[in-house]
């Protein structure tokens, strides 16, 4: 059984990456609401660097919610034994796929935000 410090940091975090992803995205839509469509698209479209990160952490975010969903099969399968290292790691990667939604968010908040 996991301890009650453990618990509590898993739902720490996973409130702390909630609070900063929604005040990004409440940020983004109301830039949205103002910016020319078009400047939108060509800030997009004509950055690479920026569509790189936006697929990378699409890609993880969705890798990480895979990995906990092969777990959690696994283990209601019972091709997995239900260990703290087993539900440890799925934990941890929800927490993941919310950080790498976060950081997308980021991205998209820093490139609607710049001044060009």
């Amino acid at each position: 059984m996991e301890n009650l410090s453990l618990i509590s940091l898993k739902a720490g975090s996973s409130i702390v990456l909630g609070l900063i992803g929604l005040y990004l995205v409440i940020r983004i839509w109301t830039k949205w609401q103002i910016m020319d469509l078009d400047i939108i698209k060509a800030r997009v479209f004509l950055n690479r660097k920026f569509l790189i990160k936006n697929w990378l952490y699409t890609f993880l975010s969705g890798a990480s919610l895979v990995t906990h969903q092969f777990l959690d099969l696994s283990v209601s399968m019972n091709y997995l034994e239900n260990t703290l290292l087993i539900e440890t790691l799925s934990s941890f990667s929800v927490l993941m796929a919310l950080g790498f939604l976060v950081l997308l968010a980021f991205e998209w908040y820093v490139m609607l935000l710049q001044k060009k």
